[in-house]
């Protein structure tokens, strides 16, 4: 799933609504989609404002992290 933090704040996007959105969308063997760097138009950084929240809130979930690479390889 995409956050949409590439929008960035000129999108109408928040680092909440980025939060928010990876979290109503979880579910066992997810890809959360996230982009690197800030906005060309407003600067913004959501994605890497949201993920520490992110981080926190899917492991009080229940949920562990693995890279891509480990997850095709089976």
């Amino acid at each position: 799933m995409d956050t949409l933090g590439w929008k960035g704040t000129g999108g109408g996007v928040t680092a909440q609504q980025v939060a928010d959105r990876a979290l109503s969308a979880l579910q066992p063997g997810e890809i959360v989609l996230m982009h690197i760097g800030s906005n060309p138009d407003d600067g913004s950084t959501l994605d890497a404002d949201a993920l520490p929240q992110m981080i926190d809130r899917m492991r009080q979930a229940g949920y562990g992290f693995i890279t891509l690479d480990s997850l095709l390889a089976g």
